[in-house]
C-alpha cells in the first residue's frame, strides 16, 4: 500500500481550512442523526484530520474501494459509503459525492463482500480505468514504498489528473486516453520548481531514491563504491556514441528475427548454421579453424537470444523466430534499445544483479584483477546475507557468479578482458587476468547502476 492521508496532511501546512471542514463537518451531521460519528469518521479518514483540499478523486477512490473495505467491519459500509456523499455534497463536491454513491462504488464493494482477493482486483481494474492512476513514464515507474518527495510527487500528478478529468481534458476510455494521461503525468514532473529552484518533482524523486540505494548497503565498501557514482546517476544515461553500434548483437538477432518469415530454425529449433556462422564471424565469437557447427558452439549467441527471449522481444512460433511488437518497436528505436539492454544481466536473476552491481562498480573505479574482484566481492555478498544451498556462500560459488556479467558484458564490448600468461617453464602465473571498461563499457555500466538505483520499490497496491 502507498502512504496514507495523515502522512499526506503532514507535507501540507496547517491551514484555516480546517475549522472549514469542522464546520462541514458539523452540518452534515445536524441533519443526518442516522449517519452519526460515521461523517466524521469519514473526514477524517480523508484527510488525515486535515482541511477540505486534501481530498481529490483518487484519495477518495483509494479510501472507497480500497482502504474501506479492509479496515471496517461490512455492517458499517453502507453508512460509511453514504457518510462520504453527503460530506462531499456538503463541501460543494458534487462530482466527487457522485463517486460515493455510483453503481461502480456498489459493485466494488459488493465483490470485496463475497472474497478479498476478487475484492482487490476489482478495485485494481476500476482504480486504474478510472483515469486518475498516474501511470509510468520512461524516467519514472512508480513505487509502493513511497518517500515524503515521492508522495509528493504522486499527490501532484493523482490531483492533476483528477482535474483533467473534471475539466474534460481527459476522458478515460476514449482512444489514446494513456497517451494523454502520461503525457500530464510528464508534464507535471518535469515542471521546473520555485521550491527548489530549477528542481523537478522527478528530479527529486530519483535523487532521493539514490540516496536509499545508497543507504541500503550493509557493507561500508559497498557503501562508498554507491556513493561514489551517485552524481552521475541521477539524470539519464546515455550511449556515449551510437546507441546501435553499442548493441550490434542484439540489433543483429533483432533485424534476423524481423526479415519476411522469421530467421530460419533447425529441427531442434537453434538457429540455422548459415546464421550461426555470420554471427560467430561478424562478432568475433570464434577462435577454432572449422566454423562452428551449432547455436550451441557458440555461447554468446545463445546468451543474446535467451535474454531477447525473457525480455520478450523475440519469440519462436514453429521453426521460425520472429520479433515481437515490443521487439520491432525497439529496434526502431536504437536509444531506447540501448537502455534495455543496458539494464539487463545475462540470465536476470536477482543474486545475478547483484553480483554485476557489485562487479560494475568495482570496474568503474578502474582495472580489476579477475581473483581480486572475487575476494573483494565476496564479503559484501556474505554481509547482504546471500546464502547458497542453505549454508554460506563460498570463494568458488562468487568466482562462477563473477563471470556472468563479464561474459555479458564483453560480449556487448563494454569491458576489454587481459587474458593471464603463464611462465611456461615454472608453470606459474606472470600477468594475472584482468578487466577494464571501454570508454561505451562505462556508460553501458552506469546506466545498469541508474536502473537499480531509482527502481521503483515494489509497484503500487502490491
Amino acid at each position: 500500500m502507498r502512504i496514507g492521508p495523515q502522512v499526506q496532511a503532514a507535507l501540507r501546512p496547517v491551514s484555516d481550512g480546517d475549522e472549514d471542514m469542522d464546520a462541514a463537518v458539523q452540518r452534515a451531521e445536524s441533519g443526518r442523526a442516522d449517519l452519526d460519528g460515521l461523517i466524521r469518521t469519514v473526514a477524517d479518514a480523508l484527510t488525515g484530520g486535515g482541511d477540505a483540499d486534501l481530498i481529490h478523486q483518487a484519495t477518495l477512490q483509494q479510501f472507497l474501494w480500497w482502504r474501506l473495505p479492509r479496515a471496517y467491519p461490512e455492517e458499517d459500509w453502507e453508512g460509511l459509503v453514504e457518510a462520504a456523499h453527503v460530506l462531499l455534497d456538503e463541501l460543494g463536491m458534487a462530482r466527487l459525492a457522485g463517486i460515493a454513491r455510483s453503481e461502480e462504488t456498489r459493485k466494488i464493494l459488493g465483490v470485496w463482500a463475497i472474497d478479498d482477493e476478487d475484492g482487490a482486483a476489482a478495485f485494481r481494474a476500476a482504480y486504474g480505468a478510472s483515469g486518475v492512476e498516474p501511470p509510468d513514464t520512461p524516467d519514472l515507474a512508480w513505487g509502493s514504498y513511497l518517500e515524503i518527495d515521492e508522495v509528493r510527487a504522486l499527490d501532484a500528478v493523482e490531483r492533476a489528473l483528477g482535474d483533467a478529468l473534471e475539466t474534460g481534458a481527459l476522458v478515460a476510455g476514449v482512444p489514446r486516453w494513456k497517451a494523454k494521461a502520461a503525457a500530464i503525468t510528464t508534464e507535471v514532473l518535469t515542471r521546473p520548481l520555485d521550491i527548489p529552484p530549477g528542481q523537478t518533482l522527478a528530479g527529486m524523486v530519483t535523487t532521493e531514491r539514490v540516496a536509499h540505494w545508497i543507504r541500503a548497503a550493509r557493507d561500508p565498501e559497498h557503501e562508498a563504491w554507491r556513493s561514489g557514482v551517485a552524481n552521475r546517476l541521477l539524470n539519464p544515461v546515455t550511449a556515449r556514441a551510437d546507441p546501435a553500434t553499442a548493441v550490434a548483437p542484439v540489433v543483429w538477432l533483432l533485424q534476423l528475427a524481423s526479415a519476411q518469415g522469421g530467421a530460419e530454425l533447425t529441427q531442434s529449433f537453434s538457429l540455422a548454421r548459415a546464421s550461426v556462422v555470420e554471427a560467430a564471424e561478424r562478432f568475433g565469437w570464434w577462435d577454432w579453424p572449422k566454423a562452428p557447427r551449432s547455436e550451441a558452439d557458440v555461447h554468446q549467441l545463445g546468451t543474446v537470444r535467451d535474454a531477447l527471449t525473457r525480455l520478450r522481444l523475440v519469440r519462436r512460433r514453429g521453426r521460425r523466430l520472429h520479433t515481437t511488437a515490443g521487439g520491432a518497436e525497439l529496434l526502431a528505436d536504437p536509444a531506447g534499445l540501448w537502455s534495455v539492454v543496458a539494464a539487463e544481466t545475462e540470465d536476470g536473476e536477482d543474486f545475478t544483479r547483484m553480483v554485476a552491481e557489485l562487479v560494475g562498480l568495482r570496474l568503474l573505479r578502474g582495472r580489476a584483477e579477475y581473483n581480486q574482484l572475487t575476494t573483494t566481492i565476496l564479503p559484501i555478498l556474505v554481509a547482504q546475507g546471500w546464502p547458497a544451498g542453505g549454508g554460506p556462500i563460498t570463494l568458488n560459488q562468487v568466482s562462477s557468479a563473477v563471470w556472468k556479467p563479464l561474459r555479458w558484458w564483453l560480449l556487448l564490448g563494454a569491458v576489454d578482458e587481459q587474458e593471464s600468461t603463464w611462465d611456461r617453464e615454472t608453470h606459474r602465473q606472470v600477468t594475472p587476468q584482468a578487466f577494464t571498461l571501454t570508454a561505451d563499457g562505462v556508460q553501458m555500466v552506469l546506466a545498469y547502476m541508474r536502473s537499480r538505483a531509482v527502481a521503483p520499490r515494489r509497484r503500487i497496491w502490491e
